[in-house]
């Protein structure tokens, strides 16, 4: 399988993080003259075509330039993403942490790893209004795919995402955030889903039987699984940290017109296990039947495509209990709320990832671990 690193002709300035400029913030600062300063080269019109909100917002522009001689190798086509939405910004102020994250990652690391990424054509965030922005092709407009938790993938697709999961694991393998310093505090992933656990928002899910999630009754305890949740993140191997995607779900990513899987969405990068990413994967881009039938071979795979990419032999015996203990962050899509995902998506994913919960017994296995967090 390919897997080539897709990096733009040079164009200027890639990108500046930390800049005391201030970035766009709304649809309307999206202009032929931003665009002009960030590409280096003079943009005649910047026509957006389609505007897409949520969490992040995606801006799908057509650029024309001036008589440029190099017009030829210069995007038409771009999506603009990053925080364009000034309802939610005012709602959530924390959220222009998750754009920043996605522009330090194509500033820092994709330019280190040959995963198949989009090409990049800028990347940068300002100290003014805290925002963050990627301007990456219009990977619609080139005729590629995305992939959709209301769907499945075939088992050999999923085998060469693992494959690109496992370049990021190996190049980034034993690091931690010290390591790291731009990955700054304020995207915990723990804080995250606590704060979907509170009592109020769990109520919210669970209280009305028409409308909860796909959810047994013994995963529907909240205490329980608060105190499965923090012994999960307490019993972490430290030996398996790298950075991870941090929300590898068939939703964050695209298919190539050949049919090559790659990953999007890299606001949730963080410092974790490599095994968060792994379990996340396989379970929410099968069917329940076909991650029965292949989920073994699959983390066979990735042990020898993380081999392959440079780490030393894993042994899949060894890591296997780690392996269902982290089937549990899953139990995540359960608690999404509307703004974030649609019902019918959070029904899909949490029947996925719960059947992998009572399948590994993750729940039972982190309750008899001698590091089992007894209070909530």
């Amino acid at each position: 399988m390919s897997s080539t690193f897709l990096l733009p002709p040079p164009v200027g300035t890639k990108g500046a993080l930390d800049s005391p400029d201030p970035l766009p913030v709304t649809v309307e600062e999206v202009t032929a003259a931003w665009f002009t300063k960030i590409l280096g080269r003079p943009v005649k019109t910047a026509n957006v075509v389609e505007t897409l909100h949520g969490t992040s917002s995606k801006l799908l522009c057509e650029l024309t330039y001036e008589g440029s001689n190099d017009a030829a190798s210069l995007p038409t086509h771009v999506c603009v993403k990053g925080g364009f939405n000034p309802v939610l910004a005012k709602l959530n102020p924390a959220l222009n942490a998750v754009y920043r994250r996605e522009a330090e990652f194509f500033y820092h690391i994709a330019p280190t790893v040959s995963m198949r990424l989009p090409p990049v054509w800028y990347c940068g965030s300002d100290t003014d209004t805290g925002q963050g922005i990627v301007v990456l092709d219009d990977l619609k407009a080139k005729g590629y795919q995305f992939g959709d938790p209301l769907e499945a993938w075939p088992v050999e697709r999923v085998r060469a995402g693992l494959e690109e999961l496992a370049i990021l694991h190996a190049k980034t393998w034993g690091a931690r955030q010290e390591d790291f310093p731009w990955l700054k505090e304020g995207l915990d992933l723990r804080d995250v889903i606590l704060s979907m656990m509170v009592e109020s928002e769990w109520e919210k899910r669970f209280s009305d039987e028409a409308a909860k999630p796909p959810v047994s009754d013994h995963l529907a305890d909240r205490q329980r699984m608060i105190r499965a949740f923090e012994t999960l993140w307490a019993t972490t191997n430290q030996h398996h940290l790298c950075v991870t995607h941090g929300d590898a779900h068939i939703g964050n990513t695209f298919i190539t017109p050949a049919g090559e899987p790659g990953f999007l969405d890299w606001q949730g990068l963080h410092s974790n296990s490599f095994l968060h990413d792994v379990a996340y994967f396989i379970v929410g881009a099968l069917t329940v039947e076909d991650r029965r039938a292949n989920e073994v071979e699959l983390f066979e795979h990735y042990l020898a495509a993380l081999q392959k990419a440079g780490r030393p032999r894993l042994e899949k015996e060894a890591l296997w209990d780690d392996y269902r203990k982290h089937h549990l962050h899953g139990f995540a899509w359960s608690l999404a709320p509307p703004l974030m995902q649609p019902k019918d998506r959070v029904d899909t994913m949490t029947a996925r990832y719960c059947a992998a919960i009572l399948d590994h017994h993750s729940l039972e296995l982190l309750e008899s671990l001698p590091g089992y967090v007894t209070e909530a």
